[in-house]
């Protein structure tokens, strides 16, 4: 980690190009590395050879054990998505974005936020087609515009400001 000297601010630790460039790397891999079992496994698969109502069946049994799962909510709702249940399909999106919001805290690691950064971008995607397929603009619009809003990054503001 370096450090930025500059007028009017005080001295605080920066990222260098470097390590975020690293970071971004690993939590980028991670997201699809991750191991989630048997189960998760035939449900991705039976998404993946167009059979969405037998994989929402299956993402739906995970989620029952795993409610707090946003990942879980993301693969149920473009399962149903694929099944042409939109209004389904985005109310799971929008779980997922609440989840991943709340899963931010002051101080997580960087790797974190940018794990958490990606799949709620993977996530508003999935709820933009949703909303445009339900013809829901003001839903479309927020999300679109929330792309460039972070969810688990706190914006260095000067103090006083």
């Amino acid at each position: 980690m370096g450090y930025l000297l500059r007028r009017n601010l005080p001295v605080a630790p920066v990222v260098t190009r470097n390590e975020y460039l690293r970071v971004v790397d690993r939590a980028f891999d991670s997201l699809s590395r991750q191991r989630r079992g048997a189960a998760y496994e035939d449900a991705l698969k039976d998404l993946v050879a167009s059979r969405p109502v037998r994989a929402a069946r299956g993402f739906a049994s995970l989620l029952a054990r795993r409610p707090g799962d946003p990942t879980l909510h993301r693969m149920l709702g473009i399962s149903y998505f694929h099944a042409g249940k939109t209004r389904l399909a985005a109310r799971h999106f929008e779980i997922a974005l609440k989840l991943l919001a709340r899963a931010t805290t002051p101080g997580c690691s960087l790797l974190r936020s940018l794990r958490i950064e990606f799949e709620a971008s993977v996530v508003r995607l999935a709820l933009v087609a949703a909303y445009q397929q339900l013809g829901h603009r003001a839903g479309l619009i927020r999300c679109l515009v929330a792309q460039n809003q972070p969810l688990a990054w706190e914006m260095y503001t000067r103090p006083g400001a």
